[in-house]
């Protein structure tokens, strides 16, 4: 009788999508061979002083809040596919003209592609650029193989931007299932004990002070020098934006206007 009931039991749905299944998804549509998809190749931007970055496409998160709309929403009908030298070759070029040495690659997803992200790290040691994989930190926290192949570029510096400060806050602002809010920071224990340069971003928008407090111990717990180059970001409210989170019903604490924090609700 009892194994009867054992094998009556459902199992808990999940409170969300499984945003590593949807990377290996994202995958099959933006990675052909070592070539990834993107939007734009190289485009000065005035984040860290000065970068010159590409536009990817292609990301394992719906955030509400995000600025990127089609190489999110729309792998499939945007971009072009590049080869690891074709965008290396943009981004330097770009680098030389602006006199910058920092280049990225932004709007989606950092770590889709492997093999298309190496070989362009690759290219970039053998330079004194500094290339920053932006990355929401899903696929490094699920993989540590991962993070120790990373670790043998010099010339890297991993930026995970962490969505929210409370599984709760997670779920509501990128619809994702809730367990998966504990791998950004997974993906940072892995990066520092590789000894990976890495950062931190996290999206306080929604936060109350104590939700972000309880957040930044969560940090410090995992190495206290984490707080140091922690980077608080609060959303600017581009117009699908405003519509996105107007249809979702979802209210910011505070916004970002012409570099400048501004609170909304108290």
């Amino acid at each position: 009788m009892a194994g009867k009931l054992r094998k009556t039991e459902k199992k808990e749905k999940p409170d969300g999508y499984d945003p590593i299944l949807l990377a290996e998804k994202e995958e099959k549509i933006v990675i052909r061979g070592n070539m990834r998809k993107y939007a734009r190749l190289a485009r000065p931007l005035r984040f860290y002083g000065g970068t010159i970055s590409a536009t990817e496409v292609g990301c394992n998160l719906r955030c509400k809040f995000c600025f990127s709309d089609k190489p999110v929403r729309r792998p499939h009908s945007t971009g072009r596919f590049y080869t690891p030298i074709q965008v290396f070759n943009a981004l330097k070029k770009k680098a030389d003209q602006y006199g910058y040495k920092l280049i990225s690659a932004s709007a989606s997803e950092g770590t889709i592609g492997k093999q298309h992200l190496f070989e362009i790290l690759e290219l970039v040691d053998k330079t004194d650029l500094i290339y920053i994989l932006e990355t929401n930190g899903m696929t490094l926290g699920d993989d540590p193989d991962f993070v120790k192949q990373l670790s043998k570029f010099k010339n890297l510096h991993v930026r995970v931007s962490i969505k929210g400060t409370t599984k709760d806050e997670y779920v509501m602002l990128t619809g994702a299932n809730s367990e998966s809010y504990n791998l950004p920071y997974k993906a940072l224990e892995h990066l520092m004990n590789a000894g990976v340069s890495c950062n931190i971003c996290l999206m306080v928008s929604f936060s109350s002070k104590d939700n972000i407090k309880k957040a930044e111990q969560r940090l410090s717990a995992i190495r206290p020098g984490l707080l140091k180059s922690l980077e608080k970001e609060y959303i600017t409210l581009f117009p699908k934006v405003s519509e996105r989170l107007k249809n979702q019903d979802l209210k910011p604490y505070a916004i970002r206007h012409l570099g400048k924090v501004i609170k909304l609700n108290g």
